[in-house]
C-alpha cells in the first residue's frame, strides 16, 4: 500500500480519486477472457476481409476505366459524330501518288509549317496531326529522298545527306 503523507496524514490513494479509476482500468484489462480475445482476432480477421474485397474493387475499377479510356480514344471520331459534338479532324494522309520527295515535305511542312503546308497541297480547315505518326512516316521516305529536298529539309530539321556521287548537283 502506499505510504501515508507526512503533511496530512491521508493516503495517496486518498487524496488523488483518479488513481483508483485508472487501477481499476488496469486491473480490467488483466481479467479478461479468452472469448474476448477471439472476439477481437475475429473482427480484425473480417476487417482485413473487408480491406481484401476493397483492394479487389478498386483493381478491377482500374481496369474498367482504363480499358473505356483506350475505347473511347480509339473511337472518338465516331463517338463525337454520333454525339453530334464537333472534333477537330485528323491530317489526310499523303497520297501514295506522291513521289517520294513531295511525301517527305508534305510530313515535314505539317509538322514545322503548316501555312505553307495548306498553300503547297491545297489544305484547308485545321486538322489534329500525330506528331508521332508523321516522324515515324518522315523517317519511313526519308532513304528515298533526293539530295534538294533533303536540302529543304534542312532547313526544319538535322538530316544527314547521303553520299551521293561528287560533281554538280542535280536539278
Amino acid at each position: 500500500m502506499a505510504k501515508p503523507s507526512r503533511d496530512t496524514g491521508l493516503t495517496l490513494m486518498q487524496s488523488h480519486p483518479s488513481r483508483e479509476i485508472l487501477l481499476e482500468k488496469m486491473r480490467s484489462k488483466l481479467a479478461t477472457t479468452p472469448g474476448a480475445t477471439l472476439v477481437a482476432n475475429e473482427r480484425n480477421r473480417e476487417v482485413r476481409k473487408r480491406a481484401t474485397a476493397s483492394w479487389t474493387m478498386r483493381a478491377i475499377a482500374l481496369i474498367a476505366l482504363c480499358a473505356l479510356n483506350y475505347f473511347i480514344i480509339g473511337n472518338r471520331d465516331a463517338i463525337a459524330a454520333k454525339l453530334h459534338k464537333p472534333s477537330v479532324p485528323r491530317m489526310p494522309a499523303a497520297g501514295q501518288t506522291l513521289s517520294a520527295d513531295d511525301q517527305a515535305l508534305y510530313y515535314v511542312y505539317a509538322l514545322y509549317d503548316y501555312p505553307l503546308w495548306q498553300k503547297k497541297f491545297g489544305q484547308t480547315g485545321f486538322f489534329a496531326v500525330d506528331q508521332g505518326l508523321v516522324r515515324r512516316k518522315l523517317d519511313e521516305v526519308l532513304p528515298q529522298v533526293s539530295p534538294r529536298t533533303l536540302g529543304e529539309i534542312s532547313r526544319y530539321m538535322p538530316v544527314a545527306f547521303k553520299a551521293g556521287p561528287r560533281g554538280r548537283p542535280e536539278d
